[in-house]
């Protein structure tokens, strides 16, 4: 290992060179082998059966330097001390890496030549990506993660110097800094047009919003957070590990709460879940007394998405990863590049959108999904009815909160609280089975007395699938609607078609996945908003 000099940050070829060699440590129980390796643009993570030891890479890029064995250590000691805030039982301690007699080793007599993380491995298989990918998140896990992250902030450090980092002109220098990081990447990872697009709307957004940046430093929004809330940094064990903040840069940790919560919506929206994405937003919202935070929610999810964009792009000018990984950063970063764009393409004028069909169609994730992208808020019948009657017991249809007087109180009170959220937040999506057109006459005489735009979305699904959908609530017992397949059988019936005004509606199929169908909703949107 003498080849390896840690002071210089030109000596990555070299520093990888240990980091695999530490694959291969004696300090590894035979019951934790194989050692795998992962790594980032800032890191290398050995994996065993057991533990995890992160790594720091040698490197500078302006916003981290960790380029000297004493920075990685310092980093190494602020990320136990940071992360045991909300992940405690895993941070083992940092490790020093040990220089015997060329060969790197997790213990010994020679010199430290660098040093780690210990953690505790933590199960893959409740890790919150992978249980999204294989469809395992319930409402109920996306509510405890909305919990914990809320209870965290409450406690979480305040002061001057975290408030600073808060102010619009902060948050100016930090998007001033992105743009300027992005030159090389624009016709690669994202287009001119975007790139000036989602600048121009940043520029007026922050004009027009000047004192509610302020107004939340003063009022205490701002906070020593995580910094990287991710899916794949939340672990769903009894405890609810959120780990891997930020800790190489208190500027991109100290912030907003809103950030912190836009971050996770904005990483569940990239993985097409928009509607935990809204879910998780709206319960957070409903422990905290922070009436304004969903107005920010859309600035700085597309903040977020942008940031994003950039990390993945600086692979594609990292030689330690193979043609392949960067081809996989690059399609990613346009992920995330588009991502953002589509949260800054926010519809010219006022709208009230309303999304029908029958129940188990889809109409509450299209509605959550549709509304996160816009930055609208839902309003649903089904929540709707629950603030009105007393839900206690079962009822068969078309009875006690199901009746026809019931119905027409629950549609009434919904475009009530409609019209507010329309001149609160400047659009509105209405959620609700509207199998009559007598109601959705009432959410059209919505629009047309605030002069806004209206829309309607009707969600059709084969038998079959509402069937297994319904199914599925049922036995899961969480999600707003009681609905099952003998109301969506006794709601055919009933159902009238929608009048099909040009322009005004769209009919879609929500068999596919929803990322798909939200995006072309909301595509449709803005091009009939034109």
């Amino acid at each position: 290992m003498a080849e390896f000099q840690a002071d210089k940050p030109s000596d990555l070829g070299s520093w990888m060179r240990m980091a695999e060699s530490l694959r291969n440590a004696p300090e590894w129980e035979t019951s934790e082998l194989p050692v795998e390796m992962v790594q980032t643009h800032i890191s290398v993570v050995l994996l065993s059966l057991k533990r995890a030891l992160k790594l720091k890479k040698p490197v500078d890029f302006g916003f981290l330097d960790y380029t000297t064995p004493e920075k990685r250590r310092l980093a190494c000691e602020a990320e136990v001390a940071l992360n045991r805030r909300l992940c405690a039982d895993a941070y083992l301690g940092v490790q020093p890496i040990y220089d015997d007699r060329g060969m790197p080793r997790l213990s010994g007599q020679g010199p430290i030549v660098d040093y780690g993380v210990m953690m505790k491995r933590l199960p893959a298989t409740r890790m919150l990506d992978g249980m999204i990918a294989r469809n395992e998140v319930t409402e109920s896990i996306i509510d405890r993660v909305a919990e914990r992250l809320s209870t965290f902030h409450r406690g979480a450090k305040r002061g001057p110097g975290i408030d600073a980092l808060g102010a619009p002109e902060a948050i100016r220098a930090n998007w001033e800094e992105n743009f300027l990081q992005c030159g090389p990447y624009i016709g690669r990872t994202v287009s001119a047009d975007s790139f000036e697009m989602i600048r121009n709307w940043i520029d007026r957004w922050m004009k027009d919003n000047d004192d509610l940046f302020r107004s939340r430093v003063r009022e205490g929004r701002i906070c020593d957070g995580h910094g990287d809330v991710r899916a794949e940094s939340i672990c769903v064990t009894d405890r609810l590990c959120i780990f891997d903040c930020i800790e190489f840069n208190e500027r991109f940790r100290f912030g907003d709460v809103a950030s912190e919560v836009a971050f996770l919506a904005m990483d569940l929206d990239s993985r097409g879940r928009q509607d935990l994405s809204y879910y998780f937003a709206e319960r957070y919202q409903s422990r905290v007394e922070d009436p304004r935070l969903s107005i920010l929610l859309p600035f700085y999810r597309c903040y977020r998405a942008y940031v994003r964009g950039k990390v993945m792009s600086f692979r594609l000018d990292a030689a330690e990863f193979t043609a392949q990984e960067r081809e996989m950063a690059a399609m990613r970063a346009k992920r995330f590049f588009d991502l953002a764009r589509r949260y800054a393409d926010k519809p010219k004028h006022k709208m009230v959108i309303l999304i029908g069909g029958l129940s188990g169609t889809g109409k509450t994730s299209l509605a959550r999904a549709i509304a996160g992208e816009l930055g609208f808020s839902v309003v649903s019948s089904d929540a709707v009815r629950k603030t009105i009657f007393e839900m206690s017991e079962e009822y068969g249809y078309g009875a006690g909160p199901y009746s026809a007087d019931a119905n027409r109180l629950t549609y009434e009170k919904a475009t009530e609280i409609g019209r507010g959220l329309l001149e609160k937040e400047g659009g509105v999506v209405l959620d609700a089975t509207f199998r009559r057109e007598a109601d959705r006459e009432r959410a059209r005489a919505l629009a047309s007395e605030a002069g806004a735009v209206f829309r309607t979305i009707e969600c059709k699904l084969s038998h079959e699938l509402v069937r297994e959908r319904l199914d599925r609530r049922a036995s899961l017992a969480e999600g707003l609607s009681d609905a099952r397949w003998e109301t969506y059988t006794r709601q055919q019936l009933e159902y009238e078609p929608f009048a099909e005004v040009k322009g005004e509606h769209l009919e879609l199929d929500t068999g596919r996945d929803l990322g798909v169908i939200s995006h072309i909703a909301t595509d449709w949107l803005r091009y009939m908003d034109g």
